[in-house]
């Protein structure tokens, strides 16, 4: 039987990360976050030289070890040119739509350690300046901006503050807790992983168990540009269990109050035994759980198998609508996400 997820404990775990500024590149505060509130687990956790962390837990038995990866590393952008005008051009970190993004709050980070607040906006974002045609032009690079707030209107101006190219623009997650469990923020993928990850192995701590094979814990960090978890496992690796969002979306199956077994992405099928038993788990368990197919997407257990990983690699994960937009999940999906690798780790 698999032990209660303490789900408030898990959320709390959560908001923290998300409130922890990690675009792809620049991870090391979130690495150092999870890093600590992994430490009350028997892991050891490390960080790799690439910045990954990771951590093993001796099971019961060696025969076949395992291993858990979740990336810590969000979508963001890094400033390409500091304009004429003192605002700011942006170029991206991950795959993201310009119009998701518009208007969102920003924080940058320049090299001196310095941090301004801006905001990301269309060059014709006034009503009152531009017509309806220049308005509804397509969002690209070339039209949107970051606007700083702080007295600058030149190059000159923006560059004595201390900005330039190559500084880290991390977007606003803008967390929400509702009463009625839902949880709304960007960066949900994959945060939300990250947090059932560690309410599994927290419930097998206070229930007194272990899992039944040596475990590693990855905790990654470039997986929204595909090479995450192309190492840092032990060679004698059996399993990789990947814990990423599922697409909930119209034609998904996925939603948000299961935990999803995903069938097949852009990248081709995950590992049908592995899925057969992880349904045969979630069945055994009464956990709530959906089969999907994911046409637009790829994960850190990929980025292990193009490295030459000769392992099976699974994909599970919590319904999250909106993916790389402003997303949200509900407290369900997290409790059986976090139910079925606990039901995997004891099996």
């Amino acid at each position: 039987m698999i032990p209660p997820i303490n789900v408030d404990r898990m959320v709390e775990f959560l908001v923290g990360l998300l409130n922890t500024p990690s675009p792809t590149g620049d991870t090391d505060r979130a690495i150092a976050y999870v890093q600590q509130a992994f430490a009350e687990l028997p892991l050891a956790m490390q960080v790799s030289p690439k910045g990954f962390l990771t951590g093993t837990w001796t099971g019961s038995s060696h025969d076949a070890p395992r291993a858990l990866t979740a990336h810590v590393d969000t979508l963001g952008a890094m400033v390409r040119e500091v304009k004429e005008n003192g605002r700011l051009r942006l170029t991206q970190l991950g795959g993201w739509s310009w119009t998701s993004v518009e208007g969102e709050g920003v924080t940058i980070f320049t090299a001196g350690g310095q941090t301004y607040r801006g905001a990301i906006l269309p060059t014709t974002a006034s009503v009152h300046a531009h017509t309806r045609e220049e308005r509804s032009a397509t969002r690209t690079d070339t039209n949107t901006e970051v606007r700083i707030d702080a007295i600058t209107s030149s190059r000159e101006e923006t560059q004595a503050l201390g900005i330039q190219v190559g500084d880290i623009v991390a977007f606003d997650p803008r967390v929400e807790l509702n009463d009625n469990g839902f949880i709304r923020s960007r960066h949900l993928d994959d945060k939300a992983c990250v947090a059932t990850i560690y309410a599994a192995l927290l419930a097998l701590v206070d229930a007194g168990l272990e899992p039944k094979q040596t475990t590693t814990i990855h905790i990654s960090n470039y997986e929204e540009v595909g090479h995450g978890a192309a190492t840092g496992f032990p060679p004698d690796l059996v399993d990789l269990l990947t814990v990423d969002m599922a697409v909930v979306a119209p034609a998904q199956q996925s939603d948000e109050h299961s935990v999803t077994i995903c069938a097949k992405d852009s990248a081709g099928p995950y590992h049908l035994g592995f899925r057969r038993e992880l349904e045969a788990l979630a069945q055994a368990n009464q956990i709530p759980y959906k089969v999907d197919v994911y046409p637009f997407y790829g994960s850190d257990g990929e980025a292990y198998w193009q490295a030459g990983g000769n392992v099976r690699v699974g994909l599970i994960g919590p319904g999250v609508d909106a993916s790389h937009h402003y997303e949200r999940t509900h407290r369900d999906a997290l409790q059986y996400t976090a139910q079925l690798i606990a039901a995997y780790l004891l099996s």
